[in-house]
């Protein structure tokens, strides 16, 4: 479907984002991935998590353990961990969840001046901070970390990712993915462009996708013709049922923050289904299940993370938030 030939002033605000496409395999640090090895140089500092308090719900995960459930052969388990088994001062390295090199996304333009390399880590629990703006939308999650680099400034040895004695939910240990990037092109959320073009796509709606009752409309547009789902770079941001609330902005400076990144729980759901591969939609439940969650990360109620960036200063904080 054209959208644009409904809504010709979609056009100014186009974008291409980037579907990654994760499929599991073993990547290594020379290669881009969700949830592979970094191209970290050994000789500087791994990151630990300077976030907020972790919630301790429930009790955390050995990662030893969640990646043997994953697997089909049978495991021994290392038995349960508590958090009286952790000390409370101990360290916690971040988990190393994306990475992507220019070379193999060439319709990305996101990379900033002298960068051609995008790592992505977070600290695998939920966290409650002190001030309450810095998970944007106030959602716990995990505390997230961004690092550009270029690539020929990694010409030695790299560090061995350290791993935390524990996750905070199964879900924050990615299954490590390969990526098959796809561009695509993205429109935004009707609320961004104002009321009266938020009416005018309902109305729309409701008269080419009517059901029953016309106030049960499906919200064709927001599935299937204005953002993507799954995993992405780039493109417009994506925004839940709840609507829209307007520009992310840097809680330093105030500006408008860039939209960097897509970590979700689901690649499609009943809703975005269009999005999938059509060879994705067929064979068993099983087969369609894996494929729709390729990288086993879990987030909140199978939500998706959004990552902000600020454009004035890599030093100011990242946003992140879950929609």
């Amino acid at each position: 479907m054209d959208v644009i030939s409904f809504f010709p002033e979609l056009a100014d605000h186009a974008r291409t984002a980037i579907r990654l496409h994760p499929d599991p395999a073993g990547p290594d640090p020379y290669q881009s991935s969700v949830g592979g090895p970094l191209a970290w140089p050994a000789d500087e500092a791994w990151p630990t998590c300077p976030g907020g308090q972790h919630l301790k719900l429930r009790r955390p995960h050995r990662p030893d353990n969640v990646r043997g459930k994953r697997s089909a052969t049978t495991f021994a388990g290392l038995g349960e961990i508590t958090w009286d088994e952790i000390p409370a001062d101990m360290a916690w390295p971040m988990l190393p969840v994306m990475q992507v090199y220019a070379r193999d996304l060439p319709w990305y333009d996101g990379f900033p001046q002298d960068t051609d390399v995008l790592q992505i880590l977070w600290c695998p629990f939920q966290h409650r901070y002190e001030d309450a703006a810095v998970p944007y939308n106030g959602i716990a999650g995990p505390f997230v970390h961004v690092r550009y680099r270029h690539s020929r400034d990694l010409s030695g040895s790299f560090a061995t990712s350290p791993e935390p004695v524990a996750v905070g939910e199964p879900g924050y240990l990615p299954t490590p993915c390969l990526i098959r990037p796809e561009p695509v092109t993205e429109y935004p959320h009707p609320g961004a462009l104002g009321e009266e073009f938020e009416a005018r796509v309902d109305e729309w709606e409701m008269t080419t996708f009517t059901t029953d009752d016309p106030e049960d409309h499906e919200p064709r547009y927001r599935w299937e013709l204005s953002t993507a789902p799954g995993w992405k770079l780039g493109g417009h941001e994506p925004w839940n049922y709840q609507g829209y609330f307007g520009p992310v902005r840097c809680h330093t400076c105030g500006n408008e923050m860039r939209f960097v990144a897509a970590m979700a729980s689901f690649e499609w759901d009943g809703g975005t289904a269009s999005w999938a591969p059509a060879e994705f939609l067929d064979g068993p439940v099983n087969s369609r299940l894996r494929r729709q969650s390729p990288t086993d990360v879990r987030l909140g109620g199978h939500e998706t993370m959004r990552i902000f960036t600020c454009p004035v200063s890599s030093v100011h904080p990242v946003i992140s938030d879950l929609v």
